[in-house]
């Protein structure tokens, strides 16, 4: 029984923190970029370069694959939908490659804090990604953290916009006993922390992936952190939110 289910059963479950994955967790070194880019260029017969160069003029920061998958296709002249499921089995499948091949790494501080987080029984760890679920586990593989993507939260196929991928986090994890105002989201744009109070969430930002620090400070966050290398403040958060009734 997964671990979320189990501290359920026993009414131990308190909290729930959700990160966001690239930017805030692991930086991919444009690995998912580089895939779609091949995938598109397979399920709509198109030259990689002309896919490249439609992606080159999308904002991937707190984007949704729903969201950049609609906009590569209508750059490229095609329908919304249009051989979509084409198009995702490729992505996956180049993904893998160029995970394999990136020079990725994990961000700094995610490790010892997501340690920390394991360690409070009380709190449920997940995700809130604009990554569909297969992708957030692909990226996340190399570190050991695919499990993530096993744990309630929220996934690209929840939704086109961010808002609405919380919005399923939060019902996700409201079933699990624990309401919105126990929710905890961590990402690096201003996505992010919107999509979290449109839930209900609580949010911290983190200046770790391409949104520049001033721009986090006026977004709503809560805390704003350079990167999770130092994050008292953040578990400070977290064990308040565990101790309230």
């Amino acid at each position: 029984m997964p671990r979320a289910d189990t501290l359920r059963a026993m009414g131990a479950l308190r909290a729930a923190v959700l990160f966001d994955v690239d930017g805030t967790l692991i930086d991919a070194r444009g690995a998912g970029r580089r895939a779609l880019a091949r995938a598109a260029s397979v399920a709509f017969a198109v030259p990689e370069r002309a896919a490249g160069e439609a992606l080159a003029a999308i904002d991937f920061r707190g984007a949704t694959d729903r969201g950049i998958t609609l906009a590569l296709a209508t750059a490229l002249g095609r329908r919304p939908g249009e051989r979509f499921p084409e198009l995702l089995e490729a992505y996956v499948r180049f993904l893998e490659e160029e995970m394999r091949a990136a020079e990725r790494r994990l961000l700094p501080g995610v490790g010892a804090l997501l340690a920390q987080l394991e360690a409070r029984r009380q709190i449920s760890v997940g995700l809130l990604t604009g990554n569909f679920r297969r992708a957030a586990r692909i990226k996340l593989a190399p570190f050991g953290l695919d499990h993530l993507a096993d744990r309630p939260g929220g996934f690209g196929e929840d939704g086109l916009d961010r808002r609405d991928i919380a919005r399923a986090a939060v019902r996700r994890i409201g079933a699990l006993g624990i309401p919105p105002r126990r929710v905890l989201v961590v990402g690096d744009t201003p996505r992010d922390v919107r999509a979290a109070r449109a839930a209900g969430a609580r949010a911290v930002a983190v200046a770790s992936g391409w949104t520049p620090r001033d721009e986090l400070e006026g977004c709503g966050a809560e805390i704003v952190l350079t990167d999770l290398s130092e994050p008292h403040s953040l578990l400070g958060l977290v064990d308040g939110m565990n101790s309230q009734s």
